[in-house]
């Protein structure tokens, strides 16, 4: 589904659109592999701030690679 998650870096944006046009860009702010049973990064405390958390797993679905993003106002 996410075809190239395994190449964004903190710094990259991240453009959701919905199906009225509507376009929003979020920030990546970090990257990191779990193992399936670490469930910490599901965590909704984001201080108020929009987020958006994408999974995937990595290579041999022996880890989950986890990119976490805030949304960018400019």
């Amino acid at each position: 589904m996410f075809k190239d998650i395994k190449k964004l870096e903190k710094g990259d944006s991240i453009f959701i659109t919905d199906i009225k046009g509507n376009k929003v860009e979020y920030l990546v702010y970090d990257e990191y592999t779990v193992y399936p049973k670490e469930t910490g990064y599901l965590s909704q405390n984001t201080a108020g701030e929009r987020e958006i958390t994408l999974i995937t797993c990595t290579t041999g679905a022996i880890k989950r690679l986890i990119i976490k993003a805030r949304e960018y106002y400019d």
